[in-house]
């Protein structure tokens, strides 16, 4: 009897062990998702979801802002080569069922560098800074779209770079 008592508790034990390791958990500023094949199959309403190997996968979201720093090169308006680092807040659009996964920050992180750089091409280096024309005020609010999308709510120029290149090729040396 005392044997069958062990080996009940080991049972018990080994499976809470098991299922305790198929629970996933959100991290503060975040959501999970639960895809198959890549695909959203539903958005856990709570702060922690079951992983079922091999069935579906769990995967996190951001929800509210989440900050992306970001580089980019470009050319200025006036023809300046500059380099912008930035940190930009962006308030992530929640996952729609039925779409396709991608990291929303990779995404998002793709859009904010075109867009800068979209920016950048139409401002003059010496008004990137400007702070009242300048390249936060041109991105600041935009609408990202695509497979994750959102809305700038901040942006902080950290950096700007002016990029100095010799006028012919032959003295790239």
């Amino acid at each position: 009897m005392r044997e069958m008592v062990t080996v009940l508790v080991i049972a018990v034990v080994a499976v809470a062990l098991v299922v305790a390791s198929l629970l996933r958990r959100a991290r503060r500023g975040e959501c999970l998702v639960v895809t198959r094949h890549r695909r959203i199959v539903r958005i856990a309403s709570d702060s922690m979801t079951l992983a079922v190997p091999g069935f579906h996968e769990v995967l996190e979201w951001p929800t509210g802002e989440t900050e992306i720093a970001i580089v980019v090169r470009a050319q200025a308006g006036d023809g300046q080569d500059v380099r912008v680092l930035a940190t930009v807040s962006v308030a992530v659009d929640p996952p729609r069922v039925g779409t396709a996964y991608v990291d929303p920050r990779g995404v998002l992180h793709s859009a904010l560098e075109r867009k800068v750089a979209d920016a950048i091409h139409v401002l003059s280096a010496d008004r990137l800074l400007d702070t009242y024309d300048g390249l936060a005020v041109a991105i600041d609010g935009i609408r990202l779209g695509g497979l994750a999308g959102g809305v700038v709510t901040g942006v902080t120029i950290d950096e700007v770079d002016l990029l100095l290149r010799p006028e012919h090729p032959d003295l790239d040396g």
